[in-house]
């Protein structure tokens, strides 16, 4: 019987040892997703030189957005999409399929890596997947994104989510130990799913957001869950632009996502040497300045109209 005990408590002494563990940025997936990448591109693209040549610097883009999108649980389309839309000129509905199927590889990296750290409520999948699906159909199928819908919408969204970020940088008591309630949370989970179907964030950031703010959560445990189901989404959503809603420009999102896979990685690993209030502070700046930006942009179209 001591024996028995003895080993479980070894077990589990174990166990947090192992949790408590720094992540580690390398892994041999890294390598092989570049040589995976360098064989599929050489193989498919008719042209392969000349795109790189044309879209290398897209890489470097994509690596941004995986980063951010890991800190903080918000979409890296609060990058990526005013990037390509004001330095690479590429339109706003395009921007946005391509900002998704970087996210979903990106963000799944990112998961796997959040998901090693133990923090995770896993258990709050249940109540959050099935209100992100019903309003990302919503937002994809029903009311379809448009120039117009993501222009006008993504400043104050954006703006929004600064000022979140911002009030919870002096939250200090923090719990996973109690269930939230499951109904705001799946309310919640379907704002987010609609918001994402226009601009490619809103679901992660609105529900570590919640937990935050609302239910006292821990940071890491609300980010990590938050960067989880941005992953689910993004994935949906790029799966329903490629059956239903004309496709995505592989050619270029190709790029984005070599970058995003690699900035993905880092995401977590930065977090584990960087105070959460540092996190927060230089994200809500960028995020505000990018909603004032965008809010700038449609009143200049609006007056010279």
């Amino acid at each position: 019987m001591q024996s028995t005990v003895k080993t479980v408590e070894h077990r589990q002494a174990t166990a947090k040892i192992e949790q408590s563990k720094p992540l580690r940025y390398f892994s041999w997936g890294l390598p092989a997703f570049a040589i995976a990448w360098a064989l599929f591109y050489f193989a498919l693209s008719p042209a392969p030189l000349k795109g790189i040549l044309n879209y290398c610097s897209l890489v470097p883009v994509g690596f941004c957005t995986g980063i951010l999108a890991n800190i903080s649980a918000v979409g890296g389309g609060i990058v990526f999409i005013p990037v390509m839309l004001f330095c690479f000129h590429i339109p706003a509905v395009t921007a946005l399929k391509m900002t998704l199927a970087s996210q979903s590889i990106a963000l799944t990296s990112g998961s796997i890596a959040w998901y090693k750290t133990g923090k995770i409520p896993i258990r709050l999948l249940l109540y959050t997947v099935p209100g992100l699906l019903i309003g990302s159909t919503i937002s994809s199928l029903i009311i379809h994104p448009s120039a117009f819908l993501i222009k006008t919408i993504f400043g104050p969204v954006s703006i929004l989510i600064g000022i979140a970020t911002l009030l919870m940088l002096n939250r200090t008591k923090e719990s996973n130990n109690f269930e939230p309630k499951h109904w705001p949370l799946f309310l919640v989970s379907i704002v987010g799913g609609l918001i994402t179907g226009w601009i490619s964030i809103g679901e992660g950031e609105l529900i570590a957001a919640y937990l935050m703010l609302a239910c006292g959560f821990g940071s890491a445990s609300s980010i990590g869950l938050g960067v989880i189901l941005l992953a689910i989404n993004s994935i949906y959503l790029t799966a329903i632009h490629c059956l239903f809603l004309g496709g995505v420009p592989w050619h270029l999102a190709a790029f984005t996502m070599l970058g995003a896979v690699y900035g993905a990685r880092l995401g977590p690993f930065v977090c584990q040497w960087i105070s959460s209030r540092t996190l927060k502070i230089i994200f809500s700046v960028i995020a505000i300045a990018d909603g004032i930006l965008f809010l700038v942009q449609v009143a200049t179209q609006h007056s010279i109209k």
